[in-house]
């Protein structure tokens, strides 16, 4: 499972012209509203066998896809791919699907895999990932014996979260599931199917069964906040009725005092 972050500041999807897909800006936020995008990210490395050398021992891809190979541009401008510093030209921007880099070198690093969103007031994704050239269990720096050694792949299934996304935004990620596939250059190879994948539906199934317990806790919580105002408001008139009712009882007794009176004289 990979940790995705939001980057500290907004970064504008495209310079310039008028691309449909980027016109988010101008759009409502939906309130109360979440959206997530499935995506896998990772690398795939094969060994080069008699062709490799000193230098170059695998060639490698990096990659951004959907999880079923899914056009992702409807909502990723671009993924900009930080390399290694050896490597020519260590920053590589990619605009359009597929979103893969391909590399030959010896050894392993970290990669950054910056994903810019096509609404430019979400903030980019960044991921880190470690580039993979050996399987998992064999010693550092051993190459395969076999010259036809199955690829090593390094993927993992995430979901990035939109919370009060802009509506033509939301439309856009409503709208991937049913757009044509991408075909990758190593999609024989890349699987659909993730062990995180099935974390992720349990989380969401538990997550989902949370929010909607709330919910009623909250609509529980406005009907006793109503009744009370009602039995409040009652109570409130109820009391000044009884002041009312004693101060007009009070008047009344202390209009009636002691009164003298005299009598006529008679001669």
């Amino acid at each position: 499972m990979a940790t995705t972050k939001q980057a500290s500041t907004p970064e504008a999807a495209s310079a310039g012209g008028e691309d449909p897909k980027n016109n988010n800006s101008n759009s409502t936020r939906l309130s109360k509203t979440t959206a997530c995008l499935p995506i896998v990210h990772g690398s795939i490395a094969f060994y080069l066998g008699k062709k490799a050398d000193e230098f170059q021992t695998h060639e490698w891809t990096l990659f951004v896809r959907g999880p079923h190979h899914e056009d992702l541009s409807p909502a990723i401008a671009k993924v900009v791919f930080q390399l290694h510093p050896s490597f020519a030209q260590p920053v590589r921007e990619l605009t359009q699907p597929p979103f893969e880099v391909t590399e030959r070198g010896w050894g392993e690093f970290e990669a950054q895999i910056r994903i810019v969103w096509t609404d430019p007031s979400e903030k980019a994704t960044v991921i880190n990932h470690a580039l993979k050239l050996y399987p998992p269990g064999s010693p550092p720096n051993v190459l395969p014996k076999d010259e036809n050694a199955p690829p090593v792949i390094a993927e993992s299934y995430d979901e990035v979260v939109f919370t009060d996304p802009n509506e033509n935004f939301f439309r856009q990620l409503l709208h991937i599931p049913k757009a044509p596939k991408v075909e990758s250059s190593q999609q024989e190879w890349l699987t659909e199917c993730f062990a995180d994948e099935t974390d992720f539906l349990t989380l969401a199934g538990a997550q989902k069964f949370l929010e909607e317990e709330l919910e009623t806790v909250k609509e529980r919580f406005q009907v006793v906040s109503e009744e009370y105002e009602v039995v409040d408001r009652e109570y409130t008139a109820a009391m000044q009725k009884h002041q009312q009712q004693q101060a007009a009882n009070k008047k009344s007794k202390g209009g009636g005092g002691k009164r003298t009176t005299k009598k006529a004289r008679t001669s």
